[in-house]
């Protein structure tokens, strides 16, 4: 993409970036939602690389989010220590998003196989469930560059369907079949957290 092609940037307000193979993805946690509109501000008008920016407020919570999608790392500006992810695996069903969740995994120092190892095994254990939860459209796995942590990018109908299916019987906050079990006990898993959102405005280039 040329610089021309993305120095317009197109604003909207709840688009939902659709994550995508080839890009880097950059996540950044606000202590806010007025930090992240400032961070917005001030990416809105592009820059070169940049595809979409998109700034979201906590549902349930204070923080806020963004997710930037570039075209590659060494296109990043101002990256001030902030992760940057590459998609590896995802799925995405039908429905109308209503609320993002992400779902952030770190492991004790960098192990590019164990993070696609990790992922590949909670397809497993997608794949062993006998009925997926209501309300569940798709998620998008995306491994950081570093090899140290795992974020997914997922969509679901509304942040209730999501606190439905964590509250579930049986479901123990993940699954209900043995191989997440596996999943939540991971060699070399060092932390995580689950926190929902919703999209306050997005740009992306023309």
């Amino acid at each position: 993409m040329t610089k021309q092609g993305i120095e317009k940037m197109t604003i909207h307000k709840g688009h939902w970036p659709e994550p995508a193979a080839g890009l880097v993805a950059v996540a950044r946690e606000y202590p806010d939602t007025d930090t992240a509109r400032a961070a917005f501000e001030a990416r809105a008008n592009g820059a070169e690389g940049l595809v979409s920016f998109t700034a979201y407020e906590g549902i349930d919570h204070d923080g806020a989010f963004t997710y930037e999608q570039w075209t590659s790392e060494d296109a990043i500006q101002d990256l001030d220590g902030a992760p940057v992810f590459q998609l590896y695996r995802g799925q995405r069903g039908e429905g109308v998003p209503g609320c993002l969740v992400i779902v952030s995994v770190e492991f004790e120092g960098p192990d590019e196989r164990r993070q696609r190892d990790w992922i590949d095994l909670v397809f497993e254990a997608l794949a062993s469930e006998p009925a997926r939860p209501e309300g569940g459209i798709g998620g998008h796995f995306h491994v950081s560059t570093d090899g140290t942590r795992v974020l997914n990018y997922a969509e679901w109908t509304s942040a209730e369907a999501h606190r439905a299916a964590l509250a579930a019987p049986g479901s123990d906050g993940i699954g209900t079949t043995d191989v997440w079990k596996k999943v939540q006990t991971y060699p070399g898993m060092s932390g995580g957290s689950v926190k929902r959102y919703r999209p306050i405005v997005s740009a992306v280039a023309a």
